[in-house]
């Protein structure tokens, strides 16, 4: 199987892109700083090199132009002495009756000979000077006299530069030398005796822009850079979480305390607005709560009262319908305040063994001689509250048992949930109403007898249930038979 170049990008950036909040600031900072100090030490480095060979070019004009002096303010015949005095590694000086080399074209070398002109006399060595630079890397050969004469000495001017751009060519670019930079400066005088005095000057080398000193600085800098964000983000990234907790709580029928309020302004509001609709939402809840169940309790007393009247009546087929009516009324009511409590059941969460909860509660149904049949799978602990998710098993099991004949129950865990399914085999629910039967009194089964199934709000009232736990109720026909698969969040 072949992957896209697209499909392997998004793979690639699933893995090593942080997904929190903190993580991706912190990584598209340090992106950015080190691009920043790529850049800045790219710059620095460059302006460190311009200003050495500035300081390179002065040192060594400074010193050519001392020896000049020196030489015109000294007897001819010392000059030797005077040379052989100045004589040291990288500098070598020697006499010649013409120019033995030309100005160079180049523009450093055209600065180079200003500011030896300046240094000498500008009006007094006019058209007496010469400057070439040159880029070789090479000293003439031990034993070599240099220079002996205009044509050695241009022979021996020109070959390092060809060995130069042998070497560079198809160098890397960090290791090629840079532009304008040079070795080497070869100058020339004619001095007042008509000889040119010409000296051949190794360039002081550049030193490195202390990249101890700046690596040091630039890491301090990325510190103290990202310690203030990290805990900045952090100061923003604490309350998102609390309120992502929260929503997840509320959403799944628990009790919410409010919130503190902190960090920036913004996630304050956030946070404020969330705790007034908790507040609304836990009065709304309240409200219709105790509402609904004064209303079934009330419906007591009238329904108790006519039931008495119908009794003392004498015996009349009207009678015992209107028993009957009354009988389905209580029913109603009671079915009402059951589902109304259940709503507003606050249970605590406990830590349950899930394996044994059903194991138990199959076992009871097996002691009243229900066809239940389920196999231990070993412990499979949950948080959840016990009654409530016992009261939602066992309307699902049930339901198995009087509709399909018999229930298969089965626990196993798929990633981080557990799966409780029941199958039975009995005819199954009709696909259009697959969604219908979670509403409230709504009954395939069209009479309202108990024996013949009940007022129509056992898998209301075990979906609300299981919601308020986080998870998925689900109905599957598996012809023959249903399969009711709970899906319930191991947290």
């Amino acid at each position: 199987m072949t992957i896209s170049p697209t499909a392997w990008w998004q793979r690639l950036s699933r893995l090593l892109w942080p997904r929190t909040l903190v993580g991706q600031m912190v990584a598209l900072i340090v992106v950015a700083l080190l691009l920043a100090m790529i850049a800045n030490v790219w710059v620095l480095s460059r302006a460190h090199q311009n200003s050495q060979m500035v300081a390179n070019e002065r040192f060594v004009v400074r010193q050519f132009a001392s020896l000049v002096q020196l030489l015109e303010n000294t007897p001819p015949e010392l000059h030797e002495k005077v040379i052989k005095a100045w004589r040291q590694p990288g500098r070598q000086f020697g006499f010649s009756p013409q120019p033995p080399i030309d100005n160079s074209g180049d523009e450093a070398a055209r600065r180079v000979l200003r500011s030896l002109q300046q240094a000498l006399g500008q009006e007094a060595y006019r058209d007496r000077v010469r400057v070439d630079l040159q880029l070789a890397r090479q000293q003439p050969e031990r034993g070599e006299r240099w220079p002996r004469g205009d044509d050695e000495y241009r022979h021996h001017r020109n070959r390092p530069h060809q060995i130069e751009a042998d070497e560079s060519e198809g160098a890397p670019f960090w290791r090629r030398p840079p532009k304008r930079a040079f070795d080497h400066f070869s100058m020339a005088v004619q001095l007042s005796d008509g000889r040119w005095f010409v000296s051949r000057l190794a360039a002081p080398g550049i030193s490195p822009l202390a990249a101890m000193q700046t690596l040091t600085f630039l890491l301090l800098a990325a510190v103290l850079v990202l310690l203030p964000v990290i805990w900045q983000m952090r100061r923003i990234a604490r309350p998102l979480r609390d309120l992502a907790q929260a929503a997840s709580d509320l959403g799944r029928g628990r009790s919410v305390a409010p919130l503190p309020l902190r960090g920036p302004q913004d996630v304050q509001d956030t946070v404020a607005a969330f705790n007034t609709m908790n507040e609304r939402l836990d009065r709304f809840v309240s409200e219709r709560t105790r509402m609904l169940a004064a209303l079934s309790h009330d419906l007591r007393t009238p329904m108790t009262s006519m039931r008495l009247r119908l009794e003392l009546m004498p015996p009349s087929e009207e009678r015992d319908k209107l028993i009957a009516s009354l009988e389905e009324m209580q029913q109603m009511a009671e079915a009402t305040l059951s589902f109304v409590r259940q709503a507003g059941d606050q249970e605590a969460l406990q830590k349950v063994d899930l394996n044994a909860l059903l194991g138990s509660l199959c076992d009871d149904l097996a002691a009243l001689e229900q066809p239940v049949n389920y196999a231990d799978t070993g412990a499979q602990t949950l948080m959840c509250r016990p009654v409530s998710l016992k009261r939602a098993l066992r309307n699902l099991i049930e339901n198995a048992v009087r509709y399909g004949g018999a229930a298969d129950v089965s626990l196993k865990r798929q990633g981080n949930s557990l799966v409780v399914a029941v199958r039975d085999s009995g005819p199954g629910i009709p696909e259009a109403e697959m969604e219908a039967v979670f509403d409230p009194f709504y009954r395939l089964e069209s009479s309202r007898n108990r024996e013949t199934g009940g007022m129509g709000l056992g898998l209301s009232i075990a979906r609300q249930i299981i919601h308020s736990h986080g998870g998925q109720l689900t109905l599957t026909n598996t012809h023959p038979g249903l399969k009711v698969s709970v899906s319930l969040p191991v947290q």
